[in-house]
C-alpha cells in the first residue's frame, strides 16, 4: 500500500499526530477503506516533510489526534481557503482536560508527564474547536463531542484486510483440547489496572473453584495481585504485536474485557477487543459499556456483565464447551458481516456524505467498482508503521512548539526506561 499517490482530482488527506495502534485503526484502516471504495486519498503524519504539498491538494482533511499548534492552524486555514472540509477523528476522551482524573496510567506518577499530557489534551480541544466536525469511534464519544457544540458522526472501528486474513489462518491453528479452560486478558496499553481490578476477586474465586482453569495475562498490567493458592495457574506474557495477536487468541477459551463502567474514559473505548476475539472464533465476556452493548447481544454472540455476581454466573456458564462454541460461532459471523474493511468502506462514504451535506459542502462520494481480485494490494507494509521514529517526533516538537516541551518529552522517555529498574514513588496498585 503506497500512502502518497497523485490524483488528477483533489484527494482526501488523512493525517495523524501520534503513533501506535490508535493511529493504525483510525488512519491506516480508514485509508484502506477509502481506497477499496475507489476514493482518491492520501495518508500522512504531522511530521511528514511532504505534508505541505499533500495538504495543498486536499479539499478534505481528516485530523486524527493532531494537537493544535501554529503549523496545524496553517494547514487548516489552507484547506478552508479552498472551500474545503476539515474533520477531526477522535477515538478516546482526550479533548476534555477535566476528564484527566479518569485516566489510569503509571506514567502519571511523574508530574512532568502529567503536565505534558494535560497540555496535549488542551491542544486537542483547540483542534476540535478549529475543525468543522468530528468523526468518532463510538456513540458515547459522539455525544460528548456534540455537548461541546460540534457536529459528530460515528465511524466504528473494523478489521483491516490483513487482520481478517491472519485471523482466518489462526482459526485453523487453535489449541488442541487438553482438559484446560484458559481465560485470557490482553491489554495493549498500561492504562487498565483499575479495569482488571474490578474482576480480580471473581477470577481468584473462579480459579479456586475450578482446578482446570488457567488465566493468561497478555500485555501491560501494572498490578500486584495476590493469587494465593492459585498462582501456579496464572501466566504473564509480554505484549504482542497485532499481527501475532490472532494466534495468541486462539490459545484461549474465553476472552475477558473488563472496564470500569462508571469511568467516562473507559466508556469511550470501542469494541475492538470483542471484534478481534470474534474474528478467531473466541467468545467474549465484557463489561456493559456503550460500545460492548452495541456489539454484543448478551447470550447470543457474547456475554455482558455489570456485577461480580454476574461475572461469576456467566463464567460458570462458559465452562460448557457447547455454550462457548455457540456464541463464538455467532460472534464470528457477526464480525464477518459487520466489521470487515469492505463493509466499513461503504459506511465511510455514507459518513463523509452526511458530514459534507450537514456542513453545506459541495462534495459527494460514490462507491467505485473494484477491479482488484487480490485485495492484498491495499495492505500496508510493517515499515510504514515504524515511521515516524522518536527522533522525527522530537524534531517536530522542537520546530513547532519549542525547546521546553521537547525537554519534557525527553525526560518522560528517560523516566519510562528508568521505571523498569527504579519504580515510580507511588508504587504499583495492589489488589
Amino acid at each position: 500500500m503506497r500512502p502518497n499517490k497523485v490524483y488528477s482530482s483533489p484527494p482526501i488527506l488523512i493525517l495523524s499526530g501520534v503513533r501506535g495502534d490508535t493511529r493504525r485503526y483510525r488512519t491506516f484502516h480508514l485509508y484502506q477503506q477509502l481506497s477499496i471504495a475507489g476514493v482518491a486519498c492520501n495518508l500522512s503524519h504531522i511530521t511528514d516533510p511532504h505534508l505541505p504539498a499533500l495538504a495543498a491538494r486536499a479539499k478534505v482533511m481528516v485530523l486524527h489526534r493532531v494537537a493544535y499548534d501554529g503549523y496545524v492552524a496553517r494547514l487548516i486555514a489552507g484547506v478552508r481557503q479552498r472551500g474545503g472540509l476539515v474533520l477531526m477523528d477522535i477515538d478516546d476522551l482526550i479533548f476534555n482536560v477535566q476528564g484527566f482524573q479518569w485516566i489510569d496510567s503509571p506514567d502519571f506518577h511523574d508530574p512532568v508527564r502529567v503536565a505534558l499530557y494535560k497540555e496535549e489534551m488542551a491542544r486537542y480541544r483547540q483542534t476540535l474547536d478549529a475543525v468543522d466536525g468530528v468523526l468518532t469511534s463510538t456513540n458515547y464519544l459522539a455525544e460528548h463531542v456534540r455537548e461541546s457544540g460540534k457536529l459528530a458522526w460515528v465511524h466504528r472501528n473494523a478489521a483491516s484486510l490483513e487482520l481478517a486474513r491472519l485471523s482466518e489462518l489462526a482459526r485453523n491453528r487453535k489449541r488442541i483440547p487438553d482438559g484446560k479452560l484458559v481465560l485470557g486478558y490482553a491489554s495493549g496499553t498500561p492504562t487498565h489496572n483499575r479495569d482488571f481490578a474490578t474482576i480480580f476477586p471473581v477470577l481468584k474465586e473462579y480459579l479456586h473453584t475450578y482446578p482446570e482453569v488457567e488465566l493468561w495475562i497478555i500485555g501491560y498490567l501494572n498490578l500486584e495481585p495476590v493469587w494465593a493458592g492459585v498462582a501456579d495457574r496464572v501466566r504473564y506474557y509480554t505484549p504482542v504485536d497485532w499481527r501475532s495477536l490472532p494466534f495468541w487468541l486462539t490459545q484461549l477459551d474465553i476472552n475477558l474485557a473488563p472496564l470500569v463502567t462508571e469511568n467516562p474514559f473507559s466508556q469511550s473505548k470501542s469494541e475492538i477487543k470483542f471484534m478481534e476475539a470474534a474474528l478467531v472464533g473466541l467468545p467474549t465476556l465484557a463489561a456493559r459499556t456503550d460500545a460492548f452493548n452495541y456489539a454484543i447481544r448478551d447470550g447470543q454472540n457474547g456475554f455482558l456483565a455489570s456485577s461480580p455476581e454476574e461475572w461469576m454466573t456467566k463464567l460458570a456458564h462458559l465452562r460448557q464447551p457447547d455454550s462457548r462454541e455457540a456464541v463464538a460461532k455467532q460472534a464470528n459471523m457477526d464480525t464477518l458481516t459487520g466489521y470487515t474493511a469492505q463493509v466499513r468502506a461503504c459506511q465511510a462514504l455514507e459518513v463523509l456524505n452526511e458530514a459534507a451535506a450537514a456542513l453545506k459542502k459541495p462534495f459527494r462520494w460514490e462507491l467505485q467498482r473494484n477491479d482488484h481480485a487480490d485485495l492484498s494490494v491495499y495492505d500496508w507494509t510493517p515499515e510504514l508503521e515504524d515511521h515516524p521514529n522518536l527522533a522525527e517526533m522530537g524534531l517536530y516538537t522542537l520546530h513547532h512548539r519549542g525547546l521546553k516541551p521537547l525537554v519534557a518529552q525527553i525526560w518522560v522517555f528517560f523516566r519510562r526506561w528508568l521505571a523498569k529498574y527504579v519504580p515510580y514513588n507511588r508504587g504499583q496498585l495492589s489488589i
